[in-house]
C-alpha cells in the first residue's frame, strides 16, 4: 500500500519506516530536515521536506502521494530552538488539523495517530483503559497538554470519510529516547538529580520503541477505528522503577522530595507525572489487535538497555 508517514525521522519513525518497507509498502516520509531526509531514503522510503504548519504545502505534498494510509507520528520533543512541550502542543492541535485536511484532500482511507496513555484522569482505582476520560480538569500546568491530546484524538476519530485509529502509547524507551543511556533521564539519575516525589505514586506504563512500531504495523489494516493503549504488561510506580534504574546504572539511590518542595522546584507537571499519573491496561490491544509486547516488562527492557552502560 501507499503509506505517508509524518514524523518518519522521530524515535518511533526510525523503527517503523524499515518495518513498513520490509513489508513491501511504498513509504513516503515527511521531515523538516535535509539530513533526516537522507537518512529516510537510506531506509528505503521516499522523503519529502515539509512543515506541518504550512497547510498549503502539506496538502500539495500529500495529494501528490495519494496515500491509502496516513500515519501521524509528529511531536516536537527534540526541538532545540523553542519550548519542546509548547511546540508539541501546537503540533497536536494545529498540526493535526492540517494533516487531517491534507489526508482528506488526498483521499486517504485511514489515519493512524500517535497519542499518549498517561493523560487520563488519575481519579479512580486500577489501571485506565480506553474508556477512561482524559484529565480535562487537570491543573493549569497540565491542562494545555490534555486539551491538545483531546483535540488531536477528536480530529482523528471524527473526520468524515477517514477511518481513525488512535494509538495511546506509553512512555517510550529505547535508543534515541530520553531513556537512552546517553540522554537526559539516565544522566540525571547518575548525578543523583532524579528524586522520588512524595510517595512516588505516579504509575508509568512503559513501551519499547520496537513494540510500539509493531503495534502500529498491526493497526495498518487490522484495527477497527477507535482508541488502543499500547503499553507493556507491567505498569510500575516511580518508587518501584527508579531505584532499579539507578542500580543498573551504578548510580546513587534516588533521594526523596516532599510534594510541596517538588511543586516549587519542579512544577505541577512533573509532580503529576511522578506522583499522580495512572498506569494503563493493554487488554484491548491484545484482544482486538492481536498484538502483545515482545518485551513484556520494563524490567527486562531496562536490563538490556542499561546493563552494559558505563556509570
Amino acid at each position: 500500500m501507499e503509506v505517508f508517514i509524518a514524523g518518519g525521522s522521530g524515535a518511533i519513525g526510525r523503527c517503523l519506516v524499515p518495518m513498513l518497507v520490509a513489508q513491501g509498502h511504498r513509504v513516503t516520509a515527511m521531515t523538516r530536515s535535509p539530513d533526516n531526509a537522507s537518512a529516510l531514503r537510506a531506509m528505503g522510503a521516499d522523503a519529502v521536506i515539509a512543515d506541518v504548519f504550512d497547510a498549503a504545502k502539506l496538502i500539495d505534498v500529500v495529494t501528490q502521494v495519494k496515500p491509502r494510509i496516513v500515519i501521524h507520528q509528529l511531536t516536537a520533543f527534540g526541538e532545540t530552538q523553542a519550548d519542546p512541550l509548547a511546540q508539541t502542543i501546537r503540533v497536536r492541535g494545529e498540526g493535526t488539523r492540517n494533516l487531517v485536511e491534507a489526508a482528506r484532500a488526498a483521499g486517504a482511507a485511514r489515519l493512524i495517530t500517535q497519542s499518549i496513555s498517561f493523560v487520563c484522569s488519575p481519579r479512580g482505582t486500577g489501571l485506565s483503559d480506553e474508556s477512561t476520560p482524559l484529565y480535562l480538569d487537570a491543573p493549569e500546568a497540565v491542562l494545555p497538554l490534555v486539551q491538545a491530546v483531546e483535540q488531536m484524538e477528536r480530529l482523528t476519530l471524527n473526520t468524515d470519510g477517514i477511518e481513525g485509529v488512535v494509538l495511546r502509547y506509553g512512555w517510550f524507551y529505547g535508543p534515541g529516547t530520553n531513556y537512552d543511556p546517553a540522554n537526559s533521564i539516565p544522566r540525571s539519575v547518575r548525578k543523583g538529580r532524579a528524586p522520588i516525589v512524595g510517595e512516588g505514586a505516579g504509575t508509568y506504563s512503559f513501551i519499547h520503541l520496537r513494540d510500539a512500531a509493531r503495534a502500529t504495523m498491526q493497526a495498518l489494516t487490522g484495527a477497527a477505528p477507535g482508541i488502543y493503549n499500547i503499553v507493556d504488561d507491567e505498569p510500575a510506580r516511580l518508587s518501584e522503577w527508579l531505584p532499579v534504574m539507578a542500580e543498573l546504572l551504578q548510580a546513587p539511590p534516588p533521594a526523596h522530595l516532599p510534594v510541596s518542595d517538588a511543586r516549587r522546584a519542579l512544577g505541577d507537571m512533573l509532580v503529576y507525572i511522578m506522583n499522580e499519573q495512572r498506569g494503563a491496561s493493554n487488554a484491548k490491544a491484545r484482544r482486538e489487535l492481536g498484538w502483545e509486547p515482545e518485551i513484556r516488562s520494563w524490567r527486562e527492557g531496562f536490563k538490556a538497555l542499561y546493563c552494559s552502560a558505563s556509570p
